[in-house]
């Protein structure tokens, strides 16, 4: 069986377990891996995984460019194994130039997280930003939901939605982390809007993630692990454990997001 994971964090070794620590101390939960590409491809190969959609995410706009950088050599060394979708800030001067650099090195889209990243998805810079996202034509993995914080809440999100409808979103976490069945409610009628399952088995009883993958409609959903969140072999066990179909499993696992980057 074909397995791509497509929400995956990575960072140089030299700050990478530093990196992912900060991300558990986020969310108050142990962390799982070191960030390191190494183990992740280690772990996720002995999981069955065969392909990876990876990502950073810029803390301030002056760390855009480096970031993208790293993801673009990286990305280059594993052509095979890795997809990569850049990072970006509202703040940053040159939107449009970045954008191309990043096409231009490889990368397919564009990683945001508005809550580390401090930035409210409905602002008018937020939108300016997505508006460029769309006329490059690359889509936005964003981390959505948290009932801790004000800046990417589903409601944000179909603001953004109703002002761009040429951007194809990828809401990560079923649509809001922590906020699961808001977000469905919210996002679920957009025809450009897909979801992924990283960070969010873990929370969920088998039944109600599928009642919320149904919600959203089984060809909108992606697989993903979060790493280094979680074990990539943990997260494929949670998700062998939901109850549904063969063909929903094959087209969550890979097909559906080979049909998003126009490759079935």
């Amino acid at each position: 069986m074909t397995i791509i994971d497509t929400h995956v964090h990575i960072y140089p070794d030299a700050i990478a377990l530093r990196a992912a620590a900060s991300i558990g101390e986020f969310y108050d939960i142990p962390i799982c891996m070191d960030g390191t590409l190494d183990t992740l491809l280690t772990h996720g190969r002995a999981a069955g995984i065969s392909r990876f959609l990876v990502h950073s995410v810029a803390t301030t706009w002056e760390r855009v460019h480096s970031i993208n950088d790293y993801l673009m050599k990286t990305v280059s060394q594993y052509p095979k194994e890795l997809i990569g979708f850049g990072t970006m800030h509202p703040d940053f001067p040159d939107i449009p130039t970045e954008l191309e650099r990043m096409k231009a090195g490889g990368l397919h889209g564009v990683k945001l997280h508005p809550d580390i990243q401090t930035f409210l998805l409905d602002s008018d810079a937020s939108i300016q930003m997505f508006r460029f996202f769309a006329e490059a034509g690359l889509p936005a993995l964003v981390h959505m939901g948290d009932y801790r914080y004000p800046y990417s809440q589903p409601a944000r999100m179909a603001r953004v939605l109703d002002a761009v409808p040429g951007l194809r979103v990828i809401c990560a976490h079923l649509g809001g982390w922590s906020v699961w069945d808001d977000a469905w409610k919210t996002l679920a009628k957009y025809d450009n809007v897909w979801v992924d399952t990283s960070s969010s088995l873990y929370a969920l009883e088998p039944e109600e993630a599928v009642e919320i993958i149904h919600q959203y409609g089984e060809d909108k959903v992606f697989f993903g692990t979060d790493y280094p969140m979680w074990k990539p072999e943990e997260e494929i066990d949670r998700f062998l454990t939901l109850p549904l179909t063969l063909a929903e499993r094959e087209r969550i696992l890979h097909g559906n997001f080979e049909r998003f980057m126009g490759e079935a």
